[in-house]
């Protein structure tokens, strides 16, 4: 399964941990090495699994990998990539599902109505675009429900394994992270608003011992 393959392409540096999970290698890299860290931190993303359809490298954030690490042990990326793997065959066999049939149907409205009804036959394609679009979201819609269902019960595996207390901690420290994440985030903005009020101000006073 290929996972964000560009992004793993472009992670040449050195890992800062390296695992052999289930046969697979698993890097991590840090995020606040690459271009990535505002692309992925801004919008609360700070790990991205990726891969090139064999091993995996992560991409992560510095801080939260260590506030974190115990989310990320060798026996918890086992239940993870278990994950990864069931949701990557999900979405073979629901493509299938829905793209063959889809295909097939619509050759054959199309092969009927060309015969058949020529002077309908825009109609129909467009009748049929919407069909596909229709389909396209329920199937989506479907993929979703039952990725989330693997996500709970992969939660819940982890849960299991390292125990409630630990988990919920770790629960407690992502939040953490992510509060203290967003409050240095807010805070470098608000200097910068007042380091480039305090220039303007500063220009306008210039200006106006220039003008006397």
């Amino acid at each position: 399964m290929k996972l964000n393959p560009k992004i793993y392409n472009q992670l040449t540096n050195e890992p800062v941990e390296t695992q052999v999970v289930n046969g697979k290698k698993v890097e991590f890299h840090y995020m606040d090495e690459t271009p990535y860290l505002f692309q992925f931190a801004s919008r609360g993303r700070f790990a991205v699994w990726t891969s090139d359809g064999n091993d995996y490298k992560v991409l992560i954030e510095s801080k939260y990998h260590k506030a974190l690490s115990d989310f990320y042990t060798v026996e918890v990326n086992e239940i993870w990539l278990s994950f990864l793997e069931k949701v990557s065959q999900l979405s073979r066999k629901m493509n299938l599902m829905f793209l063959i049939p889809t295909v097939i149907l619509y050759i054959a409205v199309g092969f009927f109505a060309s015969i058949y009804l020529p002077n309908d036959i825009w109609s129909i394609i467009f009748a049929m675009i919407v069909l596909v679009i229709f389909s396209n979201i329920f199937q989506s819609r479907l993929i979703n429900k039952r990725v989330r269902l693997e996500n709970n019960m992969a939660q819940d595996q982890i849960r299991q394994l390292i125990g409630v207390e630990k988990f919920n901690n770790l629960v407690d420290a992502q939040e953490a992270h992510y509060k203290e994440y967003f409050k240095f985030e807010e805070e470098t903005t608000q200097t910068n608003d007042n380091i480039e009020t305090n220039e303007i101000e500063g220009g306008n006073k210039n200006d106006g011992n220039e003008s006397n």
